[in-house]
């Protein structure tokens, strides 16, 4: 067993990693969780099953595995096959001589030679091919070979400095060239299946390139002469032995050597085949005018050899990828149930908006925007949410789904009245329990945030009766009954604090009417004295009868004054057997209601509806 691109199994390394970055993530989600809702947080989460959770774990990074796999092409079941490999043989004459290194072609002429080969190779295919370097002389680098890679490093390795003999001898290049090839060939065989490229800025100093151009035409060889440089020449630098610039190289008579393309040199031997010359920076090696240039060679067997080949089974590991993606859609992190919640029903309609074009027939009015709306929401973008589900709504202002999402939508913006009335209007649109349900769920939570406690009350109930398995419901309700219980005793409280307020006002007003209003203390004082002056004088001058007449009038009011103020008042006002009676009744209905709740809450299990209030 082998593996094609086995670098895709080093990925594979990091799936545990993955795995292990999933439970850290869960854990800190729980724990933010039981941060906000307390130790009891897990009764909140809707439908939650950890068991199907660790499933679609499971599947999924078991899918990501079978994928990695496939993609690294796993083979096994080898046999041996005889393979005939055909081709051309080709090759390379590269000019290694100082006019090379000129640099009217960056970054010099050799170098960019040596790119625009090594680009020909890497798309050659199954030709031989083979190296001739030459300046004033030339030899060969590498014989003809089917192995580019090894002709790719002798082709880098080209130099000035490989050959003391400088020059450019190309008819000598020509010859060794041809020589090459008659070895690749049988002595039956001719070579029109055979090439040379001739790479040179064609400054031929010998002047004998005629002559064995003409032999290699006999023999059936076709030349491909590919011009470097420019027609307008350029310098020649030199180096010194640390690979300084020392300037430029210079003639016996001390003038700056200028090397130039021979154009004319090129065109006379490509034109012994009828064709044209290549230039590089003009015509890449790579392209296609080269390799059709070589497909008009013909090809031949070159050599037959068995080699072992190996059965693809990479198609098993991905259907087994795609298999347990599957199984990852298919098994729910939660238990289903028809989904009730405007964002539940919002993604089964976007699911069905999504699907491709082929259903586009079948879209209902406003589902666009719907499936937009849903996707802003879950983004958190309630802003965005609400322009959307306003907008589905325009074009089809009787789905009760759309008024129950722009519902949820008003409630997350905190604009409370406004989402009691969606939810009201979408009462009014549907007869669906489920949508009902959800619907009055949601107003009695609006009612309850809002504090309108005895219509939030009424409003569980009701969804309670439309749908008992709203256990969250039953929560809110209970939540709902004792902040109405605390709000009836508060009520009672501030109204005995208000009678009792008001008897006291009574009492200080009593009092003050007994006090006299318009006079001072002081005033009363000699107001007194001066009666007192005057009964004296009175009591003087009146016979003593009517002086005993008067002092027993005076101890008559001072009886009847003190009689006043012994009194004393009134009592209470106290409730009748009957009144007594009737508050005790209420009290134990509360209190029997309240016990029914909290033992129907007991028995439920798990939160149903998603709402965590």
């Amino acid at each position: 067993m082998r593996f094609v691109h086995d670098v895709w199994l080093y990925a594979v390394l990091a799936l545990p990693v993955v795995w292990l970055g999933l439970r850290l993530a869960d854990r800190h989600a729980a724990g933010r969780l039981r941060l906000l809702l307390g130790e009891r947080a897990a009764e909140h989460v809707e439908r939650a099953n950890p068991r199907l959770r660790g499933w679609r774990r499971f599947f999924l990074l078991s899918g990501f595995f079978f994928l990695l796999l496939g993609l690294a092409r796993p083979q096994w079941g080898a046999s041996e096959v005889e393979v005939t490999q055909r081709g051309s043989d080709i090759i390379i004459a590269l000019d290694i001589s100082n006019s090379m290194l000129a640099e009217d072609v960056l970054p010099n002429r050799l170098e960019r030679a040596k790119a625009e080969l090594a680009a020909f190779l890497g798309r050659l295919g199954e030709s031989r091919v083979g190296l001739v370097f030459f300046a004033g002389s030339a030899f060969v680098q590498c014989p003809l070979t089917l192995d580019y890679g090894t002709a790719e490093i002798f082709l880098r390795m080209a130099d000035p400095d490989m050959l003391s003999e400088q020059g450019t001898a190309i008819g000598a290049a020509l010859e060794t060239a041809r020589g090459l090839l008659a070895k690749g060939r049988d002595a039956e065989q001719s070579g029109t299946f055979q090439a040379i490229l001739l790479v040179t800025d064609g400054e031929d100093l010998e002047g004998k390139w005629e002559d064995a151009a003409r032999d290699c035409v006999k023999d059936g060889v076709r030349l491909i002469p590919v011009g470097v440089g420019e027609e307008s020449g350029g310098l020649i630098p030199v180096t010194d032995k640390q690979g300084n610039s020392s300037g430029f190289l210079k003639d016996d008579d001390g003038k700056v050597v200028m090397t130039r393309l021979d154009v004319a040199s090129l065109e006379a031997m490509a034109a012994l085949n009828a064709g044209s010359p290549f230039r590089i920076g003009v015509d890449g090696l790579a392209g296609d005018r080269l390799f059709a240039e070589l497909e008009r060679m013909g090809k031949r067997d070159l050599e037959d050899r068995r080699i072992s080949a190996y059965q693809e089974r990479s198609v098993w590991p991905l259907l087994l990828a795609a298999l347990s993606f599957l199984l990852h859609l298919l098994v729910g992190a939660r238990r289903r149930r028809p989904p009730r919640s405007a964002v539940a029903l919002g993604a089964a309609l976007a699911l069905l908006l999504t699907c491709g074009d082929a259903s586009a027939g079948l879209r209902p009015a406003g589902g666009n925007d719907l499936g937009r709306g849903r996707e802003l929401y879950l983004a958190g973008d309630y802003e965005g949410a609400l322009d959307a589900f306003s907008s589905a709504v325009v074009a089809a202002p009787e789905d009760p789904l759309i008024s129950l999402a722009m519902g949820e939508t008003l409630f997350r913006l905190e604009r409370y009245e406004d989402a009691q009335n969606e939810f009201a209007r979408t009462l009014g649109l549907t007869e669906d329990p489920d949508l009902r349900a959800e619907a009055l769920y949601n107003g009695g939570t609006t009612r309850l945030v809002t504090e309108q406690l005895e219509d939030a009350v009424e409003s569980f109930r009701e969804a309670l009766a439309a749908d008992p398995d709203q256990e969250d419901a039953l929560v809110n309700l209970e939540a709902a009954l004792r902040r109405l219980e605390r709000q009836q005793q508060e009520e009672q409280q501030q109204e005995q604090q208000q009678e009792q307020e008001q008897e006291q006002e009574q009492e200080q007003e009593q009092e003050q009417e007994d006090q006299p209003q318009d006079q001072s203390p002081q005033d009363g004082q000699q107001e007194q004295e001066q009666q007192d002056q005057q009964e004296q004088e009175e009591q003087q001058e009146q016979p003593q009868d009517q002086q005993e007449q008067q002092q027993q009038q005076q101890e008559q009011q001072q009886q009847e004054q003190e009689q006043e103020e012994e009194q004393e008042p009134p009592p209470v006002e106290e409730m009748t057997p009957e009144q007594a009676e009737q508050l005790l009744k209420a009290l134990d209905r509360d209190e029997e209601e309240l016990k029914k709740s909290v033992q129907k809450r007991l028995r439920g299990g798990r939160a149903k509806s998603g709402k965590r209030w």
